[in-house]
């Protein structure tokens, strides 16, 4: 009785919570359809007409595919490095026993607790130290440096896998490399794509490092292009509000459409099979 009325009480919280974003996200596209003027006299009252000359502004005059470009660009190439980096480190701690092991899975999960933000004074020093500031090389490096929860997810994954299968790999002549690539890393396709979908929306909506390492107009993100509109809200309310809904919503149904599959993917990495 009482996990029955525990379960409502979540669920109940849950929908909830549900229901104000979906509001949230609503009104925020319903808005992006209507004119400054009348926004910002009639914010709550029924809008004269609706109109589509605010997404025609934002691709003609506010140069709104060089943002995504950028925003695309960084998340193709950051998340390449992840899913290489990420595989080939859990593959090694789950499927191998040597020295530190356990210390250096410490690492990876203590990871998970210390935002980027924590160390960004010595990261920057690095990176333009490096000759990297004002790059998008910069914001790759560093936001595929948090491989954390994708270590973790295919370390299980890996760790977990029936023995058997390593051992015919091995015995029908296959290298330790073409055993990870032609055999591990597909069966671990599930978790990859669940891990590929997460990070994917974490990039794609960086603000912060993006906001400290691309100083110039012409290579930063959306996430810059909502914050250049929102500070000047007064005047440029209209184009905030169309930008965030360009910006979120393709990204929210992505998100579900695919959660099912994502879901899927958390569960092989986390659960025994």
């Amino acid at each position: 009785m009482w996990k029955s009325k525990r379960f409502t009480v979540s669920a109940s919280v849950l929908w909830i919570y549900s229901g104000i974003t979906l509001f949230v996200l609503l009104y925020l596209t319903y808005n992006s359809f209507r004119t400054k003027p009348d926004l910002l006299s009639n914010t709550f009252g029924v809008p004269k007409s609706l109109t589509f000359d605010n997404y025609i502004r934002l691709f003609a005059e506010a140069d709104f595919l060089k943002y995504v470009w950028n925003s695309a660009l960084i998340l193709i190439l950051a998340l390449l490095v992840v899913i290489v980096s990420s595989s080939m480190a859990a593959y090694g701690l789950g499927r191998f026993k040597f020295r530190f092991k356990n210390t250096l899975t410490m690492y990876f999960l203590v990871g998970l607790m210390f935002p980027v933000q924590l160390g960004i004074v010595p990261i920057f020093i690095i990176i333009r130290n490096m000759g990297l500031l004002n790059t998008q090389t910069a914001v790759i490096l560093i936001l595929s440096a948090g491989i954390s929860m994708p270590v973790f997810l295919l370390t299980v994954f890996f760790a977990r896998l029936p023995k058997d299968i390593y051992e015919s790999a091995k015995m029908d002549g296959a290298s330790e490399w073409k055993t990870f690539y032609r055999v591990m890393f597909p069966l671990a396709s599930p978790v990859i794509f669940s891990i590929c979908i997460i990070m994917s929306v974490q990039i794609w909506n960086q603000f912060f490092i993006p906001l400290i390492f691309l100083q110039t107009e012409a290579k930063r993100t959306i996430p810059l292009l909502i914050v250049k509109y929102t500070s000047n809200l007064m005047y440029t309310i209209d184009m905030a509000m169309v930008a965030s809904v360009v910006a979120t919503i393709p990204v929210l149904i992505l998100f579900y459409t695919l959660a099912q599959r994502v879901m899927d993917g958390v569960a092989s990495g986390g659960v025994k099979g």
